[in-house]
């Protein structure tokens, strides 16, 4: 059977919330009481990072290199589980995530939950039953990844239904809508394809989405991540590339995918904002991160936007920096005022809505327009009936491009005039002709 993403996602943008940076008190009850305020901006789809129990274990053999040098020595790492069959008390209990679905689902909001089956943590108590779940050497010892974590072993078709039957229990007893999966390209294909079976047999239109690159396993999967995009995003931000380059390297990855496989489009994630050495809000300003907001949402397949982002958040974050163990990092002040924050709802207001309701922005092809600019992005997205435009200037030069006249739905930084578009730093206009 043909796989076929449902059309509710790709009308949609991917809302993530690492409970930990996302506010002060960092659980699920927290985030439950601001969605409402994340539906008023239109959002759709809440995807929580990981939830579930973590390993609290001090030998620090067993601790990942990031987080050593996160320097919050904090032992519990959300990608290293513990129990995939409960929630972490740093979190709340499994409770708190039944209300946070239903009070979701009232908003007509889906939820997304983090898979990592990857690697397991080394005292998860499943592997004093079944050590067979991980890769073993010759004299029984566990075999650690890239991270120093014991990887699961796909051999053992124990430790696949272990892990099936995870999948199943979220979709079916919690009611989750769909899975953001962890290194998803270094799982075997073949264990997602039957994990998608049986979790659509309960909810035809469960979404998942690859964090990997692989053409492949977009047969099974509703969107890769896009790394090679942000990627080049940031390149061209740092003046380490020119828009042919990233013209370059869309093309090559589209060449790859099937028709119509679909690309997470994000800047801000939970991984960037760890490892980057300053969030791109703080350091280029907030019309930056609206440009990137902007192309994000108009060009083809998924945006995501990370939790901060609509509000303007400037914060230093880490993943391995909670209320208890915070360090030198911040979190996202959800009661923050002021112009650019109230500038951004607005934003956020409007690209949602145009993802939804301007068709060719889900449907519609893409084709680079040609410019004199080394700074300037600029594509149509066009379909039988509809064509828009968008043109953005990632530099902090002053630059000009020819463009047709047009409905202009969202601008900033541009004026538009007799046939030309003038763009003064971080400027972007999407037009529809």
């Amino acid at each position: 059977m043909k796989h076929v993403t449902p059309d509710w996602f790709k009308k949609s943008a991917v809302y993530q919330i690492n409970p930990r940076t996302f506010c002060e008190e960092g659980t699920i009850k927290a985030v439950t009481k601001e969605l409402p305020k994340l539906a008023e901006l239109g959002f759709k789809i809440m995807y929580l990072c990981p939830i579930f129990e973590e390993d609290a274990s001090e030998d620090r053999s067993f601790w990942s290199d990031r987080q050593k040098s996160s320097k919050t020595e904090n032992p519990k790492n959300p990608y290293r589980m513990n129990d995939y069959f409960k929630i972490d008390d740093e979190y709340g209990s499994m409770d708190d995530l039944r209300e946070f679905v239903a009070e979701a689902h009232k908003l007509d909001l889906k939820v997304f939950l983090d898979l990592v089956y990857l690697h397991i943590g080394p005292n998860a108590p499943i592997l004093k039953t079944h050590p067979e779940f991980t890769n073993l050497d010759e004299n029984g010892n566990i075999l650690l990844g890239r991270w120093n974590f014991p990887l699961f072993n796909y051999e053992s078709l124990g430790a696949r239904e272990y892990l099936w039957g995870n999948m199943v229990y979220y979709i079916g007893a919690i009611d989750v809508d769909g899975f953001r999966c962890d290194v998803g390209d270094e799982v075997p294909l073949d264990f997602w394809t039957e994990g998608v079976r049986r979790i659509k047999a309960i909810k035809p239109d469960a979404v998942m989405i690859n964090e990997g690159v692989k053409a492949d396993y977009l047969t099974v999967f509703d969107a890769n991540y896009g790394f090679p995009w942000h990627t080049s995003l940031y390149q061209i931000l740092h003046k380490e590339i020119i828009a042919t380059d990233v013209i370059n390297k869309y093309n090559e990855i589209s060449g790859e995918y099937p028709e119509d496989g679909l690309v997470l489009r994000d800047m801000d994630n939970h991984d960037t904002a760890t490892d980057w050495p300053y969030r791109i809000e703080k350091h280029f300003g907030h019309d930056c991160m609206e440009l990137i907001l902007a192309i994000n949402y108009t060009i083809d397949g998924v945006p995501m936007v990370y939790c901060g982002n609509d509000i303007a958040d400037t914060t230093r974050h880490s993943m391995f920096a909670n209320r208890f163990h915070r360090g030198v990092y911040e979190v996202a002040d959800r009661n923050a005022t002021g112009e650019a924050v109230d500038h951004r709802k607005e934003i956020m207001k409007t690209l949602n809505s145009l993802k939804r309701e301007v068709a060719v922005l889900s449907e519609g092809k893409t084709e680079w327009i040609k410019t004199d600019s080394d700074y300037i992005l600029a594509f149509d997205r066009i379909s039988n009936t509809e064509k828009v435009t968008f043109i953005g200037n990632f530099s902090d030069e002053y630059a000009e491009i020819a463009i047709e006249n047009g409905e202009v739905l969202l601008s900033n930084n541009v004026e538009i005039k007799d046939g030309k578009a003038k763009l003064t730093k971080h400027g972007y206009a999407i037009i529809r002709r």
